[in-house]
């Protein structure tokens, strides 16, 4: 039996991870279904394809002994950080793939809180050992695949190719459905062309260290932690003692939003928030969220939510 049952045992993982099974496939919720789910559906000895939706920073990682699976990783919306060997990030996003054998090491992070995409788990030594009969018949020779994007001891990453983007969106529309005979075409046709994409040696993936990741987040909860405040970028910056730029570019990387921007719409959520479950004045609410203008504030709201703030509240309410 291939290692990756693991992934369907509740036991391995912390509390708040809840398994259920039917026949077909297992989904996995992280304390209830609002925070997402990943969805698996085994195609056959040692494959497993997931369909993974995750709202939340930090997933789980599963205790499992094997060592020896290559995964497949292709993002269709949100932000992965992956964690590499040699000390360095990279965030996978909307568009970018990862190809490798290397295992994530404390648990999957998603910086924006959000993250849509497909990924097969291939048991190598299961699969060496008892063939998958579809990849046989399509001449889908995984080791081959593994030495043409050097991911033996490395993790590939680079733009998805438009070849494979066809049947990747197939794929992801079968999300909610049983249709497993389709799901095992489309996992071998992914794999068949991909298998055809050249090798790109430096793919335009941006790398950065555990200190600029770390200064990041920090910045971040400084500024989540009070959003009446109105900090600058340079004030962010001099408290890190590094550039503006390289704040800018940091925040950016690792959120894959420009920080204006960021702060700007974690503003108008904290706002909505407030509108929704307080009887806070807008006035009030307003400065809660760093406006000391009025106008200005339900111009902002507006843009961002289609309405005025006091039309926001009425809606939410009767809803």
């Amino acid at each position: 039996m291939s290692h990756l049952m693991q992934l369907f045992e509740p036991a391995r993982f912390p509390g708040g991870v809840e398994v259920h099974t039917d026949g077909l496939s297992a989904t996995m919720t992280l304390d209830g279904a609002e925070h997402g789910s990943l969805r698996f559906f085994p195609l056959g000895p040692g494959a497993i394809l997931s369909f993974n939706r995750i709202y939340t920073q930090v997933w789980p990682l599963a205790q499992t002994e094997t060592d020896n699976i290559l995964l497949l990783n292709f993002c269709l919306n949100g932000r992965c950080e992956v964690d590499l060997d040699n000390g360095q990030f990279a965030f996978l996003s909307q568009g970018i793939m990862a190809l490798g054998t290397q295992q994530v090491k404390e648990a999957y992070r998603y910086p924006s809180g959000v993250y849509e995409g497909v990924e097969l788990f291939l048991d190598m030594d299961a699969l060496e050992q008892e063939p998958y009969c579809l990849f046989l018949e399509a001449g889908i020779d995984l080791t081959a695949l593994i030495r043409h994007f050097q991911a033996a001891q490395n993790l590939y990453l680079a733009q998805t190719p438009a070849a494979i983007q066809g049947t990747l969106s197939e794929l992801w529309a079968l999300r909610d459905t049983e249709d497993i005979g389709q799901m095992k075409l489309n996992s071998a046709r992914l794999l068949l062309e991909l298998g055809r994409q050249p090798y790109v040696p430096h793919p335009r993936i941006r790398y950065f260290t555990l200190s600029q990741v770390t200064i990041a987040k920090e910045v971040r909860s400084i500024l989540l932690s009070d959003l009446s405040q109105n900090h600058t970028a340079r004030e962010l910056a001099n408290r890190f003692q590094i550039g503006e730029t390289s704040l800018k570019n940091y925040f950016r990387g690792v959120f894959g939003e420009n920080l204006s921007v960021w702060l700007r719409e974690a503003r108008m959520r904290r706002a909505a928030e407030l509108l929704r479950d307080t009887d806070l004045r807008v006035a009030e609410i307003a400065e809660q969220v760093g406006y000391e203008n009025q106008s200005k504030f339900a111009a902002v709201f507006t843009k961002q939510f289609g309405c005025p703030p006091l039309e926001y509240r009425r809606r939410a309410r009767l809803d």
